[in-house]
């Protein structure tokens, strides 16, 4: 990967680590070749901050308020690289799409049923 698409990512998204970026990186590059699925940048870390409010990370991000420290995005998505593999990401991201997907069909089903 280009040392200067890492470096304006890093800047964009005010990312101190080259190896986050790679991360980031990757994981879209995964959602695209394995899941067909193009999202934008923008879109992607809605889904990362998504996913970071589950299981031993949330944990650890309340951890972190209660001691009163403050975190970067950096520092989140840090911790969150180190407790999740891409896979595990991935599969993150297969679970937050089905939750919507049921949702939109459960509101689907209401408003058919009050029009009734």
């Amino acid at each position: 990967m280009k040392k200067e698409i890492i470096e304006e990512f890093k800047k964009m998204y005010n990312i101190q680590d080259a190896n986050i970026v790679l991360r980031i990186l990757n994981i879209k590059a995964k959602l695209a070749n394995e899941r067909n699925i193009n999202i934008n940048n923008d879109e992607l870390f809605d889904f990362l901050n998504y996913s970071m409010n589950f299981d031993e990370m949330n944990i650890w991000l309340i951890r972190k308020q209660f001691e009163g420290e403050e975190l970067t995005l950096n520092d989140e998505l840090k911790k969150f690289f180190e407790l999740k593999t891409d896979d595990e990401i991935l599969v993150l991201y297969d679970i937050s799409q089905n939750v919507n997907e049921e949702s939109i069909d459960n509101a689907r089903k209401l408003i058919k049923k009050k029009k009734n």
